[in-house]
């Protein structure tokens, strides 16, 4: 509705450029027209070669503006419509897409990169905001604010890293991990004094080292200490793109547990990509609304999380067509095989992440 009206803007401010938005069923606009892009002669709005519009762009900048805007407004308007398939009609948007309904949607990867991108840009803001809270609170303070996982994974790491690590002095390293365990039981100091004291220690033994191995290992250790944060940025940067490896995988899933139906696979990858698009869609509302309202009831919150099973299972028995009982079945089979993969994915993310392998 918007694009249109600024279109019917643009055709009262230049009356000859009406031929640029002709409805849809007239005859067609270009007549003889040469491709400048590929060279192919034909008759219509788009090359049937390479698919680039006629269009002239060498023209007064409103005007550019003015159409730029209305297609984005149009594009805009395809992608609530593609929201609202995918939101409330579990499968339908995958079965829409392989029965040919493709234009009225937004193409299923461009929206994936799209709530990926909002997912992980919020889901950094909350956390570092937890983060920073955690790391500069008493770890036994009243409100029982505590190291969370991330904390608590530089120190484990550390901890087991000291252990293993030859040339620490096995007396000194005793006492830095009991004065880590007793920081995590309820220490006074808080979290981020803890990790702070560490650093020291190892900046300490760095101007000891003369190895380039043991140097660069410390320097590392040093990093994790005093940038608890960063290790999380990178958690979060290499989860983000850990997921462009799990579309496939999950999809390949799907494959093989309908592999008697003899479907091609990019039916699968389709019907993931859509899945995965919804599961951040249901993690973003989850973060938004516990950033919005700190006492966000946890039995609302439980039934987010909820929603998405329920969704994977209405999502199989439309769109591949099979009863109830099969298709419970199947749920547990892929989402035991699946989660299994994602939490070993998930391991090396965060090993990677700290650097440890």
């Amino acid at each position: 509705m918007t694009g249109r009206i600024l279109k019917n803007m643009i055709m009262k401010k230049w009356p000859d450029y009406r031929k640029w938005f002709k409805k849809k069923g007239q005859e067609a606009i270009y007549q003889d027209v040469t491709c400048k892009n590929c060279g192919n002669e034909f008759s219509g709005h788009y090359c049937p070669d390479c698919g680039q519009a006629v269009k002239e762009f060498d023209r007064p900048f409103s005007f550019v503006f003015f159409n730029f805007v209305g297609d984005f407004f149009s594009f805009d308007t395809r992608f609530f419509k593609t929201f609202y398939r995918l939101l409330f009609f579990p499968g339908r948007l995958t079965a829409d897409f392989f029965e040919g309904k493709r234009v009225r949607y937004a193409p299923p990867f461009r929206i994936f990169i799209f709530v990926s991108f909002i997912l992980f840009f919020v889901l950094q803001i909350y956390s570092n905001r937890g983060l920073t809270k955690i790391l500069d609170s008493s770890l036994n303070n009243k409100d029982g604010v505590g190291l969370d996982s991330v904390s608590m994974l530089v120190a484990d790491s550390l901890i087991a890293e000291l252990n293993e690590t030859p040339g620490i002095d096995s007396t000194k390293a005793n006492n830095i991990i009991s004065g880590i365990n007793s920081g995590l039981s309820g220490h006074s100091e808080s979290s981020r004094q803890l990790l702070e004291k560490l650093a020291v220690y190892f900046e300490n033994k760095l101007g000891e080292e003369t190895g380039l191995k043991k140097q660069a290992r410390y320097r590392e250790y040093i990093r994790m200490c005093r940038s608890p944060e960063d290790a999380w940025a990178k958690v979060l940067k290499y989860m983000s793109w850990a997921f462009f490896f799990l579309l496939p995988v999950f999809a390949l899933i799907l494959k093989l547990f309908y592999i008697r139906r003899n479907q091609n696979y990019i039916r699968h990858l389709i019907f993931s990509i859509h899945l995965h698009s919804f599961l951040f869609i249901d993690f973003f509302l989850i973060i938004l609304l516990n950033m919005l309202f700190s006492n966000f009831p946890g039995k609302i919150t439980f039934l987010f999380f909820l929603a998405f099973p329920v969704y994977f299972i209405v999502a199989l028995k439309k769109f591949y067509g099979q009863n109830l009982g099969k298709v419970l079945v199947k749920f547990l089979g892929i989402s035991m095989i699946y989660n299994t993969v994602f939490w070993i994915v998930v391991g090396i993310v965060f090993m990677n992440a700290l650097s440890l392998v």
